[in-house]
């Protein structure tokens, strides 16, 4: 997140998590569809057949579970299946490519994670928030950094001094994800802390699994892409990015994991800090087709099962739309733009791009 005035998400303190819901919610794809009743369609009938939607990381990350949720509630409003495609690469550079060069009919969907904010700045694609529709903001991510159970890090004190002694490897989804950027938050809040060695992952939840099975020092993620291997015992969370510590219901008991602020108390402005996802189209989309699919993915998001699965993931809810949206992907692609740029990941200045400093 970090975005600015008009960001400040409260994130709940303590959830009560549980499989049920997501089993609940996943059962429902393929065969809700029409179940709301008629289907909605354009003028022209749009659409017509199954529509296509790009994830653009690897499965099991934020970004894959919001659209494989938001999906069922599209295909129930829409009356068609829509396919859910995993296509990593390039921190989403990749599948922002392949929708935007798609053609602009409706039928390619992109599920948009908030790393079209940082990709033109990190060299890895020239699209930004400008080349977008935002149908719906539908969650935030917060961060959490997690390590092995065995890990000698226990604490976030135990983190910042294992940066101190040596260079530790972090597993994040990719380069200059919003993960990472959290990382950079302790990195401009301390001195003489060695900069970690980055390994990207394709998304949160293989960087996590690469933790768990001791292939790097510590994970930076979104806590609903590990919540799932926190609860289990086989990744301890050492610090949380939202606007307050939270507890978790584990399988030995109670997990609580300190918010950052507890030990930097000047980030609580920032706070709830990492990623986000929506829901996006090109920019040249049948205005008619736009607003059709808006009202589809607002539809879904709504929907009871929807907004369970947010909070059993830990998911923050947004809910944002049209030119609200929009401001909030602009207002981010500033923020986050200049502090990857400020910490010495980014080496362009997004002044270059004639973006304003927040």
């Amino acid at each position: 997140m970090a975005h600015g005035k008009t960001q400040r998400l409260a994130a709940p303190v303590t959830h009560r998590l549980g499989m049920a819901g997501t089993l609940a919610l996943l059962l429902l794809s393929g065969s809700g569809i029409l179940a709301a009743g008629e289907a909605h369609k354009t003028a022209a009938g749009f659409p017509k057949r199954s529509l296509n939607m790009i994830v653009p990381f690897g499965a099991g990350g934020a970004t894959d579970l919001i659209a494989r949720s938001i999906a069922v509630g599209m295909e129930e409003y829409l009356g068609v299946s829509i396919a859910v495609n995993n296509m990593p690469g390039s921190a989403s550079a990749v599948g922002n490519e392949y929708v935007m060069n798609a053609p602009h009919d409706g039928y390619t969907i992109l599920c948009q994670p908030t790393d079209i904010t940082s990709i033109k700045v990190m060299g890895q694609s020239k699209l930004t928030y400008k080349d977008w529709d935002f149908l719906y903001i539908a969650a935030g991510v917060p961060t959490v950094i997690g390590v092995h159970p065995d890990s000698p890090i226990k604490t976030i004190d135990d983190f910042v001094n294992a940066m101190k002694a040596d260079t530790i490897t972090i597993a994040t989804s990719d380069s200059g994800c919003a993960f990472t950027r959290g990382v950079g938050l302790i990195l401009r809040s301390e001195t003489g802390l060695k900069r970690p060695e980055l390994i990207p992952s394709g998304g949160g939840n293989p960087a996590a699994l690469s933790c768990v099975k001791g292939d790097v020092d510590a994970v930076a993620c979104g806590l609903p892409e590990c919540i799932d291997l926190v609860r289990s015992g086989v990744l301890r969370p050492i610090v949380y990015f939202g606007a307050s510590a939270i507890d978790i219901d584990g399988a030995q008991g109670k997990i609580r994991i300190p918010c950052i602020s507890e030990k930097y108390p000047d980030l609580q402005p920032l706070l709830p800090f990492g990623g986000w996802v929506s829901v996006a189209m090109p920019k040249g989309t049948d205005p008619e087709i736009l607003d059709l699919l808006a009202k589809a993915v607002k539809y879904s998001a709504t929907k009871k099962a929807f907004t369970d699965f947010l909070a059993q993931k830990t998911f923050v809810p947004v809910g944002l739309t049209g030119k609200e949206a929009d401001k909030w992907a602009e207002d981010s692609s500033y923020t986050n733009s200049y502090l990857l740029f400020d910490m010495g990941f980014a080496k362009t200045d997004p002044a270059s791009f004639g973006w304003p400093r927040p």
